[in-house]
């Protein structure tokens, strides 16, 4: 897809910058002009919206999607299609992604600290409780579709809610599996239908990622790490952090049992089990290399 800059999108939605691309999409910076404010304009590739059916598809799915009401979740304000481009208006959110937070501990050699660890890990399990009592699943929980808020708290908001099941519905993805090889879920990994549970095995791998400081399978390559998702085969979060206590390590890898019926049955059961099992030590852990300044202010790549 050609470089959209300096376009004006439904005579409103002038794409001032790119912030960033992905399989999916193009994210743009841009200026609404008839509210004086920027967004974030995701345009999907052409050649994932170049029919009628998956127009009709994507109107009905972004409806859902903008109708979700939660302080963790990106806020979607317009949507549409023009000359062959389906598009998503969103909130713009000046802050770096957790992809990004994670990133920038691991070349410190540094971890997150554990307050921050869950205060992420809280926020995106209401995010995800709030969304499937909405009947909405998100197949594709990772750090790269988590922005963190500028301010001090570094707040968690869930992007790209929909998008992957869009895709699915189009059938146009590699390999026939949705969903990210890191993170995803045994049921999706097989082609299986996802539900809530799937989403709460994501997050778990996520919540190891900010343990660990990387996910269970980073040194495989991506068929093997499907693979083991499939086969259930992933090392045990001690293998990485060798001095985390038993109780915290057991809670994280019943996020990621292989049988959904063995996981937490909610994202809210999740965490709370987290929290528990991080005060039961009588002490809060401070993790290699003690903890990280917070992100500077003002940098954003919009999650694709």
């Amino acid at each position: 897809m050609a470089d959209l800059i300096g376009r004006t999108i439904a005579n409103k939605y002038e794409l001032v910058a790119r912030l960033g691309r992905g399989g999916m999409a193009v994210v743009y910076r841009a200026y609404q002009t008839s509210l004086e404010r920027f967004v974030a304009v995701k345009v999907l590739h052409p050649e994932i919206a170049d029919d009628e059916t998956f127009v009709a598809r994507f109107e009905r799915e972004a409806r859902s999607i903008a109708a979700l009401r939660h302080p963790n979740i990106i806020q979607v304000h317009d949507f549409g299609s023009e000359a062959g481009l389906s598009y998503l208006v969103m909130e713009y959110i000046p802050g770096p992604s957790l992809k990004q937070r994670l990133e920038r501990c691991r070349t410190a050699d540094e971890r997150l600290p554990w307050s921050e660890v869950l205060h992420i890990a809280a926020g995106l399990a209401d995010a995800l409780d709030y969304a499937h009592n909405q009947g909405i699943i998100h197949r594709d929980v990772k750090p790269g579709n988590v922005m963190l808020t500028a301010e001090q708290a570094g707040d968690p908001i869930l992007t790209d809610f929909g998008l992957t099941r869009l895709i699915d519905a189009a059938s146009l993805t590699t390999s026939g599996v949705v969903g990210t090889p890191d993170y995803i879920a045994p049921e999706q990994a097989e082609g299986r239908q996802a539900d809530a549970r799937s989403d709460l095995y994501s997050l778990g791998v996520v919540v190891y990622e900010m343990l660990a400081g990387r996910p269970p399978l980073a040194d495989e390559t991506p068929a093997n790490k499907i693979l083991k998702h499939v086969r259930g085969e992933l090392p045990p979060l001690r293998t990485f952090v060798p001095d985390l206590s038993a109780d915290l390590e057991a809670v994280v890898m019943k996020a990621l049992a292989h049988d959904p019926d063995e996981r937490f049955q909610s994202a809210r059961e999740l965490v709370t089990a987290l929290r528990h099992a991080v005060t039961s030590t009588g002490r809060t852990p401070t993790p290699p290399g003690g903890a990280v300044p917070p992100a500077p202010p003002g940098h954003h790549l919009q999650a694709i």
